[in-house]
């Protein structure tokens, strides 16, 4: 079971921001997971600003490839060459352009962009190809991604113009979610307290990466992850 299928919503009225609030924390609980009732609530889902679904495959794409190129160094240029012919190369962000364009990425750039991962499953789910999203506990496995994906290096055309967004209240539950789970693991690692089991790590991308699709920032180099 996901963990969005707790949250059962009436399709005929949009769910109020305080409600996805009151449910989010009433799941926390039922799972023994601290919250703290001051934290704001997100976006009303007449207010919200969603990306449409070509831009998140679009970014899926690019996730994936900088990740391959950070484990398969040797292949940048053919990589890259590809981007630019597949139109995704402007779609690049300044800070991404340059991990690409790299002589030799630094340790911690690799783990940055290894940690993507989790970005990519998140952004999987939000156009469908991932049916169910599980709590923040096991790394995503690449095979998993890479299944999802067209064929490497062909024409990404029929998957980023054939990409279908989950509702939007699907995708705010999820992004309430996150968001309340990762002020728990802050809060958890902040007072060196074991009551939170979920890989802070995860949490993390994951937040970044629905705060993207929501537009907490226009660019990708310039989201965060406040709580």
């Amino acid at each position: 079971m996901g963990i969005l299928d707790i949250f059962k919503s009436d399709k005929s009225s949009p769910k109020t921001a305080l409600k996805r609030k009151k449910e989010t924390e009433k799941f926390l609980k039922s799972i023994n997971v601290p919250i703290i009732e001051h934290l704001p609530m997100i976006e009303e889902e007449h207010e919200v600003r969603i990306r449409k679904a070509n831009e998140v495959a679009e970014r899926i794409l690019i996730l994936t490839y900088l990740n391959y190129v950070s484990e398969e160094p040797e292949s940048k240029t053919e990589v890259i060459d590809f981007i630019k012919d597949s139109g995704l190369w402007d779609k690049v962000s300044p800070d991404e352009k340059k991990l690409f364009e790299s002589e030799e990425l630094t340790k911690q750039e690799h783990i940055n962009i290894s940690w993507r991962s989790e970005a990519i499953w998140v952004l999987l789910w939000v156009i469908n190809k991932v049916d169910k999203i599980k709590l923040p506990l096991e790394e995503v496995q690449i095979m998993d991604i890479v299944s999802r994906l067209p064929e490497f290096m062909s024409d990404p055309m029929d998957f980023t113009n054939n990409a279908i967004n989950r509702t939007t209240s699907e995708i705010l539950d999820f992004s309430d979610l996150t968001y309340r789970i990762h002020w728990a693991t802050r809060n958890s690692e902040l007072n060196n307290e074991k009551s939170v089991d979920f890989n802070p790590s995860i949490v993390m991308e994951r937040h970044y990466a629905i705060n993207w699709v929501t537009y907490y920032a226009e660019e990708w180099d310039e989201i965060t992850t406040d709580t």
